[in-house]
């Protein structure tokens, strides 16, 4: 007996070790798999943003050579005392940096004054500023062409500068681009992305969290310092050590101020050799304090699971020896119960026979209702897309009309604008078609947001223009400012099936006109498009609103206009109602919850500045 106990204990002490070591290589193993991965991500990530930056850069590098070879930049130089020039050279840099992407031009006199800039005409215009203490100017001047990155004097916003001097053997000026990056810094932010960008004094200048920068990652020496602050690179902001503390011997584990304080995050970094820039990027380990869990988890489960299985069998053998003993009184009696199990057995097996076939039945009826469900979806969606995607083909069939007969006269003017109306016809046409699959889901677009109602009917009419003009019917407007909540985009569709459902209703009208009034009355913002056409049929008035019903001939429209505005409308928190006016016509009128925050999809552009 003390021996059989004895043995147990062994066997338990066996068995905890084999669970203990099976869960630490368990741990260690997935801990190192996705770290592996969240490594090679963070790399991916880090080599991307370098990419980026120095795309960006690249893509705007050529400006200041092509400039410093312009003749009118080198006719301001040679007489800086001609206005006209200067004006003239104003209006072309607005225009260059108009079709481009830098975020302004500049033209500046030996002397470091700015003759003439793309920002000319704004509050914060570099005309007449003196930039002569900034590295770029000294190095154009110097040796020909100068870099450098710092904070806007004139305008506090921070750039990459690109100069190349004018002249070649005696610099008669320089010309300047300036590069910005607040677009970048944004889609990191938004990405939820931990990126921080350094100088070669370990400063960094561009992050994706405002507070980390102009920070350092090391102290910085005073005579970095003292040459950061001669030039005015960071605009007088002193310079303080963000604390960064490290989490593994090899310092590659950090955590960062800022960041969730019990987090760890794994510090890459990826050098941009050509600008002397460092991309540091921090990628959240919190995922391998999971898989370090799971690991531990599933090896301590398994390696449990197998010592289970192993102890089942071997009471199983002892088990077996104890029937072997008892087999041949059993004998009997399961010879005599033998018929009635076999009774039994065959009873079981006819039930399991029909509960498999009651499973597969209702199985294939799912199959058959999920199916069915599907092609349902199918049909609405087709429908829709059919007749949305008609109006821009219509209008795209019109421009390219237009564009055969601006082509013989000469005119590429015309025939570029057409084009360029033709690829905004198709992108729309895209973005038509994410609507009305979006309706057929009864689902929204997004979260709702702040939008410009006369704005939107504004786009609207330029996309239906072309046919008014067409067909000689009269639009008369009556729009005001307001703002609403919703989706620009299937506002303005909104807004173009009432308006084509009205230039329908007047096709044989003798002076076809259409009205369309947006304005705010009671808190609620309205749209009001009347038609001076026959109206509608007064027995169709309370169903006008449902699918498929239509008021055209056979084969002019599916009746899903109307129903598609009046659910994009009510998912607004809107209503759509439709009246015939006393005079005659027909009038659709929708109303909106106005509000009186600006909004942010059309806020006023600031003007691009340093």
């Amino acid at each position: 007996m003390r021996k059989d106990r004895l043995r147990q204990y062994l066997q338990i002490a066996l068995a905890a070790l084999v669970v203990i070591t099976s869960a630490m290589i368990a741990r260690v193993v997935w801990e190192q798999s996705a770290l592996n991965a969240a490594r090679s991500t963070g790399e991916t990530r880090a080599e991307l943003v370098a990419q980026t930056i120095s795309d960006t850069i690249a893509q705007n590098a050529h400006f200041p050579l092509v400039l410093a070879l312009d003749p009118d930049v080198q006719a301001v130089l040679d007489d800086p005392s001609d206005l006209n020039g200067i004006d003239a050279l104003n209006r072309k840099l607005e225009t260059i940096e108009a079709s481009g992407s830098p975020a302004a031009l500049y033209v500046m006199n030996p002397d470091g004054h700015t003759l003439a800039a793309s920002n000319w005409n704004t509050e914060g215009s570099f005309v007449g500023q003196y930039y002569g203490f900034r590295s770029y100017f000294t190095q154009a001047i110097a040796v020909g062409q100068g870099t450098y990155f710092g904070i806007g004097v004139t305008t506090g916003r921070a750039g990459y500068f690109i100069a190349r001097a004018v002249g070649a053997t005696q610099p008669t000026g320089v010309t300047v681009a300036k590069i910005e990056f607040d677009d970048l810094e944004t889609t990191w932010a938004r990405a939820a992305e931990h990126i921080m960008v350094t100088d070669e004094n370990d400063i960094i200048f561009l992050a994706s969290r405002s507070e980390w920068k102009y920070r350092s990652l090391a102290a910085v020496d005073e005579m970095a310092i003292t040459r950061i602050q001669s030039t005015q690179q960071y605009a007088g902001t002193e310079i303080e050590q963000l604390r960064m503390d490290e989490h593994s011997p090899d310092g590659n584990q950090v955590w960062a101020e800022g960041l969730p304080d019990n987090g760890s995050f794994l510090r890459q970094t990826v050098h941009i050799p050509e600008l002397g820039w460092t991309v540091n990027r921090l990628t959240d380990l919190s995922s391998v304090a999971d898989a370090r869990r799971d690991g531990t988890m599933i090896g301590a489960t398994g390696s449990a699971l197998v010592i289970a299985i192993l102890f089942y069998f071997a009471q199983r053998q002892r088990s077996l020896a104890v029937e072997r003993a008892a087999r041949a009184d059993l004998e009997q009696r399961v010879a005599e119960r033998t018929s009635a199990l076999r009774e039994v057995n065959d009873t079981l097996h006819i039930e399991v026979e029909e509960r498999r076939r009651t499973e597969r039945e209702l199985r294939s009826a799912q199959n058959d209702l999920i199916q069915a469900g599907k092609l349902a979806a199918l049909g609405q969606m087709s429908a829709a897309i059919a007749h949305e995607i008609n109006q821009p083909l219509t209008a795209m069939r019109t421009y390219i009309a237009t564009t055969r007969v601006f082509v013989p006269l000469g005119d590429p003017g015309a025939v570029l604008d057409n084009l360029e109306k033709v690829d905004n016809l198709a992108l729309r046409m895209g973005r038509i078609t994410s609507h009305l699959k979006s309706f057929a889901r009864k689902e929204g677009m997004g979260p709702a947001e702040v939008i410009s109602v006369d704005r939107a009917v504004q786009k609207a009419l330029d996309l239906v223009d072309v046919q008014l003009q067409a067909e000689a019917i009269t639009i008369k407007r009556s729009i005001v400012p307001v703002l609403t909540l919703g989706n620009d985009v299937r506002l303005e569709q909104v807004v173009i099936n009432l308006v084509r459902n009205a230039i329908d209703a007047v096709q044989e009208t003798p002076q076809p006109a259409v009205e369309i009034a947006v304005g705010n009355a009671n808190g609620r913002a309205f749209i009001e498009v009347r038609d001076n056409g026959p109206g509608f049929d007064p027995a169709i008035l309370e169903t006008l609103f449902d699918p498929f019903v239509t008021t055209k001939p056979s084969g002019a429209g599916l009746g899903l206009g109307l129903t598609i505005s009046y659910e994009i409308i009510r998912e607004f928190g809107g209503s759509l109602r439709a009246v015939n006016h006393p005079d005659g016509g027909a009038i659709l009128t929708v109303e909106l919850v106005a509000v009186d925050e600006a909004p942010s999809p059309f806020q006023s552009e600031e003007a691009e500045n340093g």
